[in-house]
């Protein structure tokens, strides 16, 4: 397949690497030209590109077989005119990540069909546009982590846990690079698919752990009763969909 990945980032870079060994065509972009040299150095197909730039009517961008979103951006505005030339240019598929900040802090657990979401995070406005084309389909991670992306650093040095009680919700790079390729070879377009670990501990327990597992200073637990910030999603229909076997199923073994 030809395929273009907006984005160059922490996932996108080993994503492209993974769709390059499989034998596909890899297209990617930077907002920075620095980035563009560098990576075009070391041997990637990396072109300079702002989410919603005007594309010009022969543009390789968005005349592939696969549009890959992996950006932070937040700018619906830009969303709409990057769909608007996806489907000018009649591209085939779209993959967009997005998070699973989507849904609402709430004591049940949260799939793909939960009505419970967060309606002030503008991710499910970018969602709805991305939707609007027919091939779109919506992955929601759960936290990153992986490579450079180790959990003990997120609450390393005494920093202070607020709601230890609150679950957690992670998932490895692995099984987000994973993910993505089971969609492709299974072309399963024009879906929502959560992407997270198998497990959910309780704040308190794990991230003391984890700041354990690298020497730190442990977290501080505030336990005060606050309006609390816990979720569970679950990942059943990445399994049983797409007959995806975890790699990285249990978040106190991740490899980092």
């Amino acid at each position: 397949m030809k395929i273009s990945i907006i984005g160059s980032g922490w996932l996108a870079q080993p994503l492209a690497g993974q769709l390059i060994k499989n034998g596909h065509e890899v297209m990617m972009t930077s907002t920075r030209a620095e980035k563009v040299a560098r990576l075009t150095q070391n041997g990637l197909d990396i072109r300079h590109y702002q989410l919603g730039d005007e594309l010009s009517a022969d543009d390789q961008l968005l005349d592939v077989d696969l549009l890959i979103i992996a950006i932070t951006s937040k700018d619906i505005d830009a969303y709409q005119k990057l769909i608007k030339q996806v489907k000018s240019d009649q591209t085939q598929a779209i993959i967009y990540i997005s998070s699973t900040s989507v849904y609402a802090n709430s004591d049940e657990p949260h799939d793909e069909n939960s009505p419970r979401l967060n309606f002030d995070n503008p991710l499910l406005d970018i969602e709805q546009v991305i939707q609007s084309h027919p091939q779109a389909t919506i992955i929601r991670f759960a936290g990153l982590v992986g490579p450079k992306r180790h959990p003990g650093r997120f609450f390393a040095g005494g920093k202070t846990i607020t709601n230890p009680q609150a679950r957690v919700n992670l998932i490895h790079l692995d099984d987000c690079l994973g993910i993505i390729l089971a969609i492709i070879n299974n072309q399963a377009w024009g879906e929502v698919f959560n992407g997270c670990a198998d497990n959910h501990p309780a704040k308190g327990d794990f991230y003391p752990a984890m700041t354990a597992q690298l020497g730190a200073e442990p977290p501080l637990l505030d336990n005060k009763k606050g309006e609390t910030s816990d979720k569970t999603i679950l990942n059943h229909k990445v399994k049983n969909s797409l007959n995806y076997v975890l790699q990285q199923p249990d978040v106190f073994k991740f490899s980092y």
